[in-house]
């Protein structure tokens, strides 16, 4: 019996799950879109909650959005996105298939 292998040597063809490379990288792309929706959204709430509480009480101040905190924000979202994609990874790794189906 012969395996087909893909344009890769020795890893075959079929759903043997993302390479490290590419889980890495949807983990850092997950992390990194939803700090941006969610920094969106935060500075969306934070204008609307300017205009309407401290425009009124305080007359004419200028909104001033920190972007450069905003964007270490941005880059330890992605950091934290990468080591929480390769530690958990890296343990499940260590274990011999027999031991991880094992009930105990």
């Amino acid at each position: 019996m012969t395996t087909q292998l893909s344009g890769r040597r020795g890893r075959p063809r079929g759903g043997t799950g993302p390479t490290g490379r590419r889980a890495r990288g949807e983990a850092m792309l997950l992390s990194v879109v939803a700090t941006a929706l969610g920094t969106v959204v935060g500075v969306g709430f934070g204008w609307v909650g300017y205009e309407t509480f401290v425009e009124r009480a305080l007359g004419e101040v200028p909104l001033q959005v920190p972007w450069l905190p905003l964007g270490v924000v941005v880059l330890l979202a992605a950091l934290a996105g990468l080591l929480t994609s390769v530690l958990p990874a890296r343990r499940a790794a260590r274990v011999p298939p027999a031991a991880g189906l094992s009930l105990d």
